[in-house]
């Protein structure tokens, strides 16, 4: 075994390495608005409605329809199930935890113009996306492994030229070895170094592999916002978003039981770590007209969100032979690796309706439009020309559905929700969304106090390792949320 000298690995774009691709993009780029309990109890169809913070990120008209200066504040509880299904095995790991779904603060500027007679001002926050999330994939194969990955970018490179996150740690762990490894004696150094190297895997064995995926993180928004109302007929709206972003991801990918029985291999272990911040900008505009005395329609565009990203990044292999004499155990932990980059979100587009009937049952819908095809990556020290050409061939336009509807009971209000995600993806109709939400709220007059539920359902395809010849499992994500907001109005 080589492990009787030491090499120090140089640091080298991690770009190169653990490369921006699609699934950021994607996972960077949607939303799943949470905001007050209110909103997300009706599913976030509040394009038509206004008089709510969440508004502010949805149609910024909303905000001009408060008549008193206000404060909110919601946390939120969330309990996420993950279930994996591959090749017939089905593994389901449960997450939890508490975020700040809004806060924000509304000051209402009265005038004496007969036409405008107010101009609203907001600030505050509100959460876009959580990240959190936890699955374990087990299986059996008889025709692959993550070494032959490794292999595949080791192949034509001499030792010194081996990238320091993937193929390094494996060759100097043993996972992989050069074809003629023998080592000059005086020298500590292979004779005979030509790119070429060997697995101590056996793929045509069969194994067992197991992966598990730990992420955490949210996506969330500063918002602060301008509106006012003509005649109180028509709503106008502004809001310069600052979206932010935290995201963590542990991955561990583990082979064991080799059935190839003359392999000193044991089992072994590839674990890669990924930390991200973002933050940037968007403008959101948006109106509401009243079209008589009931009802209203809604219309608000976003800007893409400018976001500036930092990732951090490191990876290790261990591995664990036996041999004649004693078990071996080497680790070999990859230096840190740090990237900046830039991602342009795509535009939305949203129109919406609502009526009120016998002045006690409200209805709303909407309908928004996204183009994840036009999400984009850049960086002044890689060009991300093939990433933004996968992400063109992947990703197609979207539609979303939302319907919600509120029954009054001075002072009770009960409400209830659906929303439809639409696939982003243009050869997989199925991976969409679908949301289920109730809730209930009292309103005191100068006290008021909202409680949802939320039910979200949707799968996504995940593979153990990025080789053409492996199917992905199936992931099925079962997310609850609950929100409580309390307000004060004055």
């Amino acid at each position: 075994m080589k492990k009787i000298f030491t090499l120090l690995f140089g640091i080298i774009s991690i770009l190169q390495l653990h490369a921006q691709n699609e699934i950021d993009a994607l996972r960077y780029s949607q939303n799943n608005l949470f905001g007050t309990a209110k909103f997300s109890s009706m599913s976030g169809a509040f394009g038509s409605l206004g008089g709510d913070f969440s508004t502010l990120s949805h149609n910024p008209a909303g905000i001009a329809f408060y008549q008193n200066s206000e404060l909110t504040y919601t946390p939120n509880f969330s309990l996420i199930e993950n279930s994996s299904y591959l090749n017939n095995n089905k593994n389901t790991k449960n997450n939890s935890g508490f975020n700040t779904g809004n806060f924000g603060y509304i000051a209402v500027a009265n005038n004496d113009n007969q036409e405008w007679k107010r101009i609203n001002i907001g600030f505050g926050y509100n959460q876009l996306a959580c990240y959190n999330s936890r699955f374990y994939i087990e299986t059996e194969n008889d025709h692959s492994s993550l070494a032959d990955l490794f292999l595949e970018r080791a192949n034509g490179e001499i030792i010194d030229n081996l990238d320091p996150f993937h193929a390094g740690p494996a060759f100097w762990s043993d996972l992989i070895d050069l074809e003629n490894n023998e080592v000059d004696t005086i020298t500590n150094w292979y004779t005979f170094d030509n790119g070429n190297y060997i697995s101590n895997v056996n793929s045509s064995f069969n194994k067992t592999q197991e992966k598990s995926v730990v992420t955490e993180g949210f996506k969330g928004e500063y918002v602060f916002s301008l509106g006012s109302s003509y005649n109180e007929q028509i709503y106008f709206g502004a809001t310069i978003g600052i979206p932010t972003i935290e995201y963590a991801e542990k991955s561990k990918h583990t082979e064991s039981n080799f059935a190839d029985t003359l392999s000193m291999l044991e089992n072994f272990t590839y674990t890669e770590n990924i930390t991200a911040y973002g933050s940037g900008i968007n403008l959101k505009l948006g109106a509401i007209m009243r079209v008589g005395n009931n009802t209203k329609i809604g219309g608000a565009i976003h800007s893409p969100s400018y976001i500036s990203m930092e990732e951090e990044y490191s990876t290790s292999v261990v591995t664990e032979f036996r041999t004649l004499e004693e078990n071996v155990k080497f680790v070999e932990t990859s230096p840190y690796g740090y990237f900046t980059y830039e991602i342009t979100t795509p535009w939305k587009a949203i129109a919406s309706a609502s009526t009120i009937l016998n002045n006690q049952y409200l209805l709303s819908a909407e309908i928004e439009k996204m183009d994840y095809a036009f999400t984009r990556f850049y960086s002044d020290s890689y060009s991300f020309e093939d990433e933004n050409k996968n992400i063109e061939d992947l990703y197609t336009k979207a539609t979303n559905l939302k319907l919600g509807a509120e029954a009054k009971f001075n002072p009770f209000s009960v409400r209830a929700g659906y929303a439809f995600y639409g696939s982003p993806f243009k050869n997989n109709t199925e991976l969409s969304t679908e949301n289920f939400s109730f809730g209930m709220g009292i309103d005191l007059g100068g006290t008021f106090f909202d409680v949802s539920y939320v039910l979200s359902q949707g799968r996504s395809d995940h593979s153990m390792y990025s080789m053409e010849t492996e199917t992905a499992a199936v992931l099925v994500n079962t997310k609850h949320y609950m929100m409580f907001t309390l307000g004060f109005r004055y």
